[in-house]
C-alpha cells in the first residue's frame, strides 16, 4: 500500500482555491465518528447531519449529504491520479451549485472537494462550516482506511 500523503489539498468548488489540510487538522474522536459514513452505500439518516450516502470509485470516493429541503453538500475524495477525474468530474455533475472550478481540470491528487449547495448560502455561517470541516474529516479518514 501506498504511504500516507503528507497533506490533502482541501479546496470548495464553489469558490476554487484551496489549502493544504494536514492530518493534525482532524481529531481521532471526529475520525471515529466520520469513519461510518464511507460504508453507506445506500442513503440513510445520520443525526445531525441528515440524509448520507457514498459511492466508491477505486481509490476515491464521493460522500453525499442532504436533509428534506434538498441537497447540502457532496464531498470527493481522489487520493490518487487514476480516480480524480472521475470524482471531480462528478462534483461537477450533481447540479447543486454554481461552481468557480472546471470541469475538465481536477487538482493534483490527493486532493478532498466540497461542494456546497447553493441553498447553504441562506444557512447560518455555523452550518456551512460545520460541513467544511465534515470535508477535511471525510478526506483524513478515507486516507487512513485506503492505508
Amino acid at each position: 500500500m501506498p504511504p500516507a500523503p503528507a497533506y490533502l489539498w482541501q479546496v470548495t468548488l464553489n469558490m476554487g482555491g484551496g489549502q493544504r489540510s494536514l492530518r493534525s487538522d482532524v481529531t481521532e474522536q471526529a475520525l471515529i465518528v466520520v469513519r461510518p459514513l464511507l460504508d453507506l452505500d445506500v442513503p440513510q439518516a445520520v443525526d445531525g447531519l441528515g440524509t448520507v450516502w457514498a459511492e466508491r470509485y477505486g481509490s476515491a470516493i464521493v460522500v453525499r449529504v442532504s436533509d428534506g429541503t434538498g441537497p447540502r453538500c457532496a464531498i470527493g475524495v481522489a487520493l490518487r491520479s487514476r480516480g480524480a477525474p472521475r470524482v471531480w468530474q462528478a462534483l461537477h455533475e450533481d447540479g447543486i451549485a454554481a461552481l468557480a472550478t472546471q470541469p475538465r481540470d481536477p487538482p493534483q491528487a490527493p486532493w478532498c472537494g466540497l461542494v456546497l449547495a447553493d441553498r447553504m448560502r441562506e444557512r447560518p455561517r455555523e452550518e456551512t462550516m460545520a460541513l467544511v470541516t465534515l470535508a477535511r474529516v471525510v478526506g483524513w479518514a478515507w486516507v487512513e482506511r485506503d492505508a
